[in-house]
């Protein structure tokens, strides 16, 4: 087994947007399916006002909304931490390069 660990930095960088960029979908179609299932939708939906049906729906609805938006959230942090992990393996790599400069 090998004591050498390889690092593309692009591609954890091009992982870690590719993250963002799910989080950033998934915030959107989060917002329309928040558009769709607001209380008087789904109340005007059953055509009533009382507690029943829709009521129930809508408790759902908003648990959904409420786990969905922490999948957005992690997926988002789970990116900024690709990323971030890239900048400072390149800043380490450099600092080696010097070192190694500083050496000969």
């Amino acid at each position: 087994m090998s004591d050498e660990v390889h690092v593309s930095t692009d591609e954890l960088r091009k992982l870690g947007t590719a993250f963002a960029l799910h989080a950033y979908d998934l915030g959107r179609h989060l917002s329309e399916f928040k558009r769709r299932t607001d209380a008087e939708v789904l109340r005007d939906g059953f055509g009533t006002t009382e507690a029943g049906p829709g009521e129930r729906l809508l408790e759902l609805s908003e648990v959904a909304g409420q786990v969905i938006g922490r999948l957005q959230e992690r997926l988002d942090e789970v990116g900024s931490g690709m990323r971030e992990g890239a900048l400072n393996t390149e800043a380490a790599e450099a600092e080696i390069t010097e070192l190694m400069r500083g050496v000969q």
